[in-house]
């Protein structure tokens, strides 16, 4: 169970990361629209599980995130990074315009 949490505890976050890089102007709201469908994953997995236990046996009940997880063995490569976009005008310069001094040099 350690070994598949620690393998398991990346995908949040790359998700996250792939949503933000689908919608580079409106990541924000890609990003909290991906955390919406999180919240009720979360909210309606354990009782999901938990009604399949008590209708089957728990470890039948054990089988459905299980075979999610596999599901997302199948998407792994849509977390793969695009290719850089620099040049977009998202991306801030990397030069500091120092300007010109007060007087005039």
């Amino acid at each position: 169970f350690t070994v598949l949490g620690l393998g398991l505890c990346v995908i949040v976050p790359q998700t996250f990361a792939a949503a933000g890089r689908m919608f580079p102007g409106a990541s924000d709201a890609a990003v909290a629209r991906l955390n919406i469908f999180n919240y009720v994953g979360f909210l309606i997995g354990s009782p999901l599980v938990g009604g399949l236990g008590d209708a089957w046996n728990y470890r039948g009940a054990m089988l459905v995130p299980m075979v999610l997880v596999l599901v997302t063995l199948l998407y792994a490569r849509s977390f793969a990074p695009g290719t850089d976009r620099y040049g977009d005008g998202h991306e801030r310069p990397r030069t500091a315009d120092v300007g010109r001094g007060s007087n005039g040099l």
